[in-house]
């Protein structure tokens, strides 16, 4: 009987989890539907308030003082009509009787329109401006590099491999030492380079050939020295100095 309340219980509950996430879902629908109705709503609004305006413009001559201009009056009053809130265009629309005053407040609109299109213009050529100056900074710093130089960074990547502390400084330090080209890297040019050369298929492969072959001689020598010290009778510091001086005959 006990088995067969809790059954019932369980059940119940589900029941009341199952119509309240119906409701829920119900809810959700109808908002949505609500607001792509009032959106549709106002689209319409806004459509027929542009309509007013644009027909007052046109029947104006789009208030044009030189024919030569119509066709960028056009475009004006387009652009206009396309960042101008509702509520402006409404304003305009209540002046439609008096077409001096629907003149200057339109006037002005466009103004400010025309004002606010060049500064963005302007903002979008300053963004371009640095953007070319970033990329053009760091096409001067991969041409640093000379094919020996780059043979040397190789090199120094062997040499301080990921671990090493301060490694692109270091790195840097290493090519103006050797280097008969350039004698002033900073780490900023390393990494740049590391990464374009990182990006060719060709030089990732080698990288990654060196790397693995690195990884696999310490694991090989690790192996080695803890066998020989496992048997006995050799420590561990007199097997690391018989693995160096092997490497070194190498």
């Amino acid at each position: 009987t006990r088995t067969r309340s809790s059954t019932s219980q369980k059940e119940e509950e589900e029941r009341i989890r199952h119509e309240e996430e119906q409701k829920r879902i119900q809810l959700e629908k109808e908002r949505a539907e609500a607001e792509k109705k009032e959106r549709q709503k106002q689209n319409k609004l806004l459509k027929g308030e542009r309509k007013k305006v644009r027909d007052c413009v046109k029947n104006n001559n789009y208030f044009c003082t030189n024919n030569d201009n119509v066709v960028k009056d056009m475009e004006n009053l387009e652009l206009l009509l396309q960042g101008l809130a509702i509520d402006d265009l409404k304003k305009l629309n209540a002046l439609n009787s008096n077409v001096n005053e629907f003149s200057k407040l339109y006037t002005s609109f466009v103004t400010s329109s025309l004002e606010a299109q060049e500064t963005k213009t302007k903002e979008n050529l300053i963004k371009a401006k640095v953007s070319q100056e970033l990329h053009k900074d760091q096409a001067i710093s991969s041409d640093k590099f000379s094919t020996q130089d780059i043979a040397l960074l190789v090199k120094a990547v062997k040499i301080y491999p990921p671990g090493t502390v301060n490694r692109w400084n270091t790195i840097a330090d290493y090519l103006n030492l050797h280097s008969t080209v350039c004698k002033s890297y900073i780490s900023k040019d390393i990494i740049t380079k590391v990464k374009n050369l990182q990006s060719r298929e060709g030089d990732d492969l080698k990288s990654k050939i060196n790397e693995q072959a690195f990884d696999n001689f310490e694991k090989s020598q690790k192996q080695r020295i803890e066998g020989v010290v496992s048997a006995g009778g050799i420590s561990s510091k007199d097997t690391m100095n018989s693995a160096l001086a092997d490497k070194k005959c190498c």
